[in-house]
């Protein structure tokens, strides 16, 4: 066969978006034919949203379908080793961490193949609005593209639109149902957003359910508004923690500036504040919360534009400091916005005594919201902010250095600025068991939270109480729903799984990886067919249908002897391994002119693999995984 540039065409992408209550299920389908006469290797990419879990990975080969199957990881990758020792065409697709999946496919000469791949996620309410976003970059020339997108709401849609994409078809089913029609010649060069609302359920929130094999799942969506709840949003005690060290030079600290100047000024007269700049010195506008005055919030925004980067990073001092000004009596939401590009490099370095020093100074249980700026998702490092956040009550995200920062870390800031109640309690009769709770403890103005269990099929109603802080005090809201199961809710046990294993990877995160946890992630991986960092998805043709096989070229035999050689070693460690987040002084850079730790051995995190010898070839992934010692 050819070792020459690959000739393979992707005669089309086809996108299939469904949006159902905030659950989504995507299929990408590309065709791809070989027009030469020889048989001709070629790589594709698909790209997902990170949030997504891979559900099914099937492969359309002469008007057959070869579907893959979720096992454990480890025992997935062994029969991938198997299949490709036995000359066997097979396929692997782990899910790791970013949302590239690079897949290689050896067609026959004047053959087609279609790939197809489903992925899942839930959609978070902010600021009163769904957000989807559908990546549509092929790193092949296409002339035949199109999204179909259909949304189902148990409440009415107000509002739907994509930007950037003006040439979407969007047409009415019903006042709960829409749909989006897209089809182009060729690739656009952003991905599709697609942003809708809906109008709020009732005070108490709605409660859909849905039974099968005997089995009951339910939904609560609990989202009031300042006018149901008839009280306006709590007043917060805000501080901002912000990095001034040397790698924000630049450009980084000039939009730090701009955006913070902003957020400053619209502080809302009844709240208190006060601003943290570090490097590996302390710098405080204030060593005292201050209302939020015009006179105040001026100084203020003056303290921030006279400063400039210099100097190692300080994060625990700097965070110690923030939380001794909280006062845990006050009747103000405790918050602190902390925003850092690096690791810490000067006072206290090692990860672990950081996330201690904060757990023990936080008596407030002021919730601690992250912008790791410039930070990859996939660092080793964001973990450990992210961790950070998680244990203190909040969240933590990675934004880019780009012209839109300002605007992201201004829409992040947003979504956690005024707050509605706090110290939430959702209680339901003895009926409902293997309760998920995706809104925590606090609700936020246009968010929501999606409360999921499992009840007994004929059950004939679930009582619910709700409990709160509000600004009048505490509010209780009850009520009893009469239990329907319905068709239309089927998504619900699909729903109620990934925001369990979405739990418990937080969990594993914060806790470190407890055999137990790792069992129940699997298990539930398995059980609803879902790939996560415990299982993948493993597809093999029966060898008697297996066509002569072609030789691959040359890099990809070196490929497949690499992989091999990795994944024995893999095998023969035990599933549940210590991971530690981040080490001490032999991981930290002595300066922030240092971007990443250059002693920090990579794991490649075994990655979408190597496989299709006859047929198809391998599907091999490289995405970086969480770094191991």
């Amino acid at each position: 066969m050819s070792t020459a540039a690959a000739t393979a065409d992707l005669d089309y992408m086809k996108v299939d978006i469904n949006i159902n209550n905030g659950y989504v299920i995507t299929t990408v389908e590309q065709k791809l034919t070989n027009n030469e006469d020889e048989a001709d290797y070629d790589d594709f990419s698909i790209y997902k949203p990170e949030e997504a879990f891979i559900s099914d990975f099937t492969l359309l080969i002469n008007d057959k379908e070869y579907s893959s199957e979720v096992l454990p990881k480890g025992k997935a990758e062994k029969s991938m080793m198997e299949a490709v020792s036995q000359g066997k065409s097979a396929g692997l697709l782990t899910d790791e961490k970013g949302g590239r999946f690079e897949y290689a496919v050896n067609i026959q000469a004047g053959q087609s193949i279609i790939v197809r791949l489903t992925y899942e996620q839930a959609l978070k309410k902010t600021l009163g609005e769904y957000e989807y976003v559908q990546p549509l970059y092929v790193q092949h020339d296409l002339d035949d593209l199109s999204v179909n997108v259909n949304i189902v709401s148990e409440n009415k849609i107000i509002t739907l639109e994509t930007p950037g994409f003006n040439n979407t078809k969007i047409s009415s089913v019903s006042n709960t149902e829409k749909r989006i029609y897209y089809r182009s010649d060729s690739i656009p060069n952003r991905d599709m957003k697609i942003v809708f609302s809906t109008e709020s359920p009732e005070l108490t929130g709605d409660m859909l359910f849905y039974e099968t094999g005997g089995q009951g799942y339910m939904m609560h969506v609990f989202s009031p508004t300042v006018d149901q709840l008839g009280t306006p949003a709590m007043n917060k005690d805000i501080i901002f923690v912000i990095d001034k060290s040397r790698s924000m030079e630049g450009k980084k600290i000039e939009q730090v500036k701009s955006v913070f100047s902003e957020i400053i000024s619209d502080l809302p007269e009844e709240d208190r504040f006060s601003i943290i700049f570090f490097d590996n010195r302390i710098m405080e506008f204030s060593d005292e919360l201050m209302m939020a005055s015009s006179d105040n919030k001026k100084d203020a925004m003056d303290f921030v534009n006279s400063l400039d980067a210099s100097g190692r990073t300080d994060i625990d001092g700097a965070l110690v400091k923030a939380l001794e000004m909280f006062d845990e009596n006050s009747d103000s939401v405790p918050i602190v916005v902390f925003l850092t590009d690096g690791i810490p490099t000067s006072g206290v370095k090692n990860t672990d005594n950081i996330r201690n020093d904060i757990s023990n100074e936080n008596d407030a249980q002021a919730a601690i919201f992250t912008v790791a700026f410039g930070i990859d998702k996939d660092e080793g490092y964001y973990d450990f902010l992210k961790v950070l956040s998680l244990e203190n009550y909040g969240k933590a995200d990675s934004f880019s250095i780009s012209d839109d920062s300002m605007d992201d870390i201004s829409n992040f800031y947003d979504t956690i600025s005024t707050p509605l109640m706090t110290d939430i309690e959702y209680d339901y009769d003895g009926e409902v068991t293997g309760i998920v709770n995706t809104g925590e403890s606090s609700l936020f103005a246009g968010s929501d939270a999606i409360v999921l269990g499992k009840y007994a099929s004929g059950t004939g109603s679930i009582s619910s109480t709700i409990t709160g802080s509000t600004r009048s005090g505490t509010q209780e809201f009850s009520n009893n729903f009469v239990v329907r199961s319905s068709s239309s809710n089927s998504f619900i046990p699909r729903l109620w799984a990934y925001e369990k294993i979405m739990n418990l990877l937080d969990r594993i995160d914060v806790e470190g990886e407890k055999a137990e946890m790792v069992e129940e992630v699997t298990d539930l991986s398995m059980e609803f067919g879902f790939a996560t960092p415990y299982t993948s998805l493993y597809v093999e043709m029966p060898e008697e249908e297996e066509p002569e096989p072609a030789a691959p070229p040359a890099e990809y035999e070196a490929v497949a002897e690499e992989v091999e050689e990795e994944e024995e070693e893999a095998v023969q460690e035990t599933m549940v391994e210590e991971i530690p987040l981040v080490e001490d002084e032999t991981v930290m850079a002595e300066s922030d002119d240092v971007e990443e730790n250059t002693d920090k051995e990579e794991t490649p995190g075994f990655e979408i693999v190597y496989a299709i010898i006859g047929v198809f070839a391998a599907t091999y992934c490289k995405c970086p995984g969480f770094s191991k010692k």
